[in-house]
C-alpha cells in the first residue's frame, strides 16, 4: 500500500478474553486513533515524552482508564473486508502467491486444481479449511484488493479492463459491495 501510516499496539491475552484467534482487519474510527496517539507516551515520565504530547506526568489512573476505554473499542471496530487469508502450505499457497503476482479473472477452479495435482472437490475443501473462503471467492477478493493501490494512478476503466471486468460498471458494482465504497473513493 501506499501512503500508509501504521502502529503497533501489543495487548496481554489475559487483558482481552474476547479477541479472535485469526486475523482481521478492523475500521478505526477517529476515537481509537486518538486513544492510539495518547497511548504510546503512556507510563513515560515526564521529560521522556514523545515531542508534541500533552502527557505530563504518570498518571495511573488516566492510563488505566484511556486503555479500558481502547480495548472496548477495538473489540466493537467493524472488520473490513481487507484481509486476504493466504494458506501456509504447498500447493495452495504458491497457487495463492502465483495469483497475487498477477490476478485475472482467467483463472478458474480447474485450473487451481489441475495445477495443484487435485481434484476440484479436494481443493476447494482443503481451500475453504485453510482460508475460510471459497477459492473463487478468495480469487475474486483478491481481484478487488490488487484494485486498491492500482487506482491511485489509473482511472476506474483502466483498472477494470487491467483485471479482466467485462466493464467499468461491472467493477464498480463488485468493488462498492465487498469495500462499502465506489473505486472513485479511492484515487487520489
Amino acid at each position: 500500500m501506499l501512503d500508509v501510516q501504521t502502529n503497533s499496539l501489543y495487548v496481554e491475552p489475559a487483558a482481552v478474553p474476547w479477541w479472535r484467534e485469526r486475523c482481521r482487519v478492523v475500521e478505526i474510527a477517529p476515537l481509537v486513533r486518538e486513544l492510539l496517539r495518547a497511548a504510546v507516551d503512556l507510563g513515560a515520565p515526564t521529560g521522556e515524552v514523545n515531542p508534541g504530547s500533552a502527557a505530563s506526568a504518570v498518571d495511573p489512573e488516566r492510563e488505566a482508564a484511556l486503555l479500558a476505554l481502547l480495548l472496548i473499542e477495538i473489540e466493537r471496530a467493524p472488520e473490513v473486508p481487507l484481509h486476504l487469508p493466504v494458506p501456509v502450505s504447498a500447493p495452495l499457497a504458491e497457487l495463492c502467491s502465483a495469483y497475487l503476482a498477477a490476478p485475472g479473472v482467467g483463472v478458474s477452479n480447474a485450473d487451481w486444481a489441475r495445477t495443484a495435482a487435485m481434484s476440484e472437490r479436494a481443493l476447494t475443501r482443503e481451500f475453504r479449511a485453510a482460508t475460510g473462503m471459497s477459492p473463487a471467492a478468495w480469487r475474486a477478493r483478491a481481484r478487488l484488493l490488487a484494485a486498491v493501490p492500482i487506482l491511485r494512478h489509473q482511472n476506474v476503466t483502466e483498472v477494470a479492463m487491467l483485471l479482466g471486468y467485462a466493464s467499468p460498471a461491472a467493477f464498480s458494482y463488485a468493488f462498492a459491495r465487498m469495500l462499502g465504497a465506489p473505486p472513485s473513493a479511492f484515487r487520489p
